[in-house]
C-alpha cells in the first residue's frame, strides 16, 4: 500500500486504480462560549470547517464517502448545533448520502469551543487533479482570501461555490483546483509549482492579496490552459494572478 502526502492532503493508494484521499481541519476559540475570542453560533462554524476539508477532497475530483467530527464540547446544546451545521454544509455541496461519526466531550465542561473535521473521500480513477500540471498552465484565483468576521460579513460573489467546483472538475484542460488555506495564495502557489517541478511567474499589479490567510476556503487557485482561460465565464472575483512553466 503506498500512501503520500501532498499539500493539506493524504493519498492512500489501494490497487486496481482506487485511491483514499484524506484532509482535515480545525476550528477552536470561535462559537459562543465563555472562553471563545469571537462569538459565532456553533452552526456557522461547523459549516465552514467542514466546507475546509470537503473542498480539499472534491477539488481533487475523488467522492466524499465518510465525515468525522471531533467536537471537544457536550453534545447538548453545543454538539448537536455543530452537527446540524455540518449536515447543512454537504447539503449544500450536493453530497447525499455519506457516513458521518464522531464524538463530544461528556466527562468535563467546557470554556470555549473546539472541532476537528475529517474528510475521507474515494477516487476510482487515477485521475486525479494532483501534481497534474505536465507544462506551462495560467493561474487563476477565484473568490477572496477572508478570515473571522470577514467571512460572515461577505458578498455571496466573494466566497467560491460548490456548483462552478464542480464545473470546473468537469474539463481536461483544468489541471488543478487549490483550495487556499490560512497560509495564503502565494504560498499555494510555489507548492503548485514546486510540486509539479515547474517555474512560478507571477504577475504585476495583481488585485488580490496574495499573502493573507485563506480562512475557510472563501478562495480556490485553478491552474488552466490558455484555450480554456479564453473560454472562462468571467465571474466576479476571479483575477489571472500568474502562470507556470518548464524550468528549462
Amino acid at each position: 500500500m503506498n500512501i503520500k502526502k501532498v499539500r493539506d492532503l493524504t493519498l492512500v493508494d489501494l490497487g486496481q486504480g482506487k485511491t483514499l484521499v484524506i484532509a482535515c481541519d480545525s476550528c477552536g476559540g470561535i462559537g459562543m462560549k465563555a472562553g471563545d475570542v469571537l462569538k459565532v453560533p456553533p452552526f456557522i462554524i461547523s459549516k465552514y470547517t467542514t466546507r475546509v476539508a470537503v473542498l480539499e477532497v472534491l477539488c481533487t475530483g475523488a467522492e466524499v464517502v465518510c465525515l468525522t467530527n471531533t467536537i471537544c464540547n457536550e453534545m447538548n446544546p453545543t454538539g448537536k448545533e455543530i452537527i446540524q451545521g455540518i449536515e447543512e454544509e454537504l447539503k449544500e455541496a450536493g453530497i447525499g448520502k455519506v457516513v458521518l461519526t464522531g464524538s463530544t466531550e461528556e466527562n468535563f465542561s467546557t470554556m470555549a469551543t473546539g472541532l476537528g473535521i475529517t474528510a475521507v473521500g474515494l477516487s476510482a480513477t487515477q485521475e486525479l487533479k494532483v501534481n497534474n500540471v505536465k507544462g506551462e498552465a495560467l493561474l487563476v484565483v477565484i473568490g477572496q482570501p477572508k478570515v473571522g468576521q470577514e467571512v460572515l460579513d461577505s458578498k455571496r460573489e466573494d466566497v467560491v461555490d460548490y456548483s462552478l467546483i464542480k464545473q470546473l472538475l468537469q474539463a481536461e484542460e483544468v489541471y488543478e483546483i487549490i483550495p487556499v488555506g490560512s497560509k495564503g495564495i502565494l504560498h499555494e502557489m510555489q507548492v503548485l509549482a514546486q510540486n509539479n517541478q515547474l517555474k512560478l511567474s507571477i504577475n504585476d499589479n495583481i488585485k488580490v492579496d496574495i499573502i493573507r490567510s485563506g480562512g475557510p476556503s472563501t478562495a480556490v487557485i485553478v491552474a488552466v490552459s490558455n484555450n480554456y482561460f479564453s473560454k472562462m465565464d468571467v465571474v466576479a472575483s476571479m483575477e489571472l494572478i500568474g502562470k507556470v512553466s518548464p524550468l528549462k
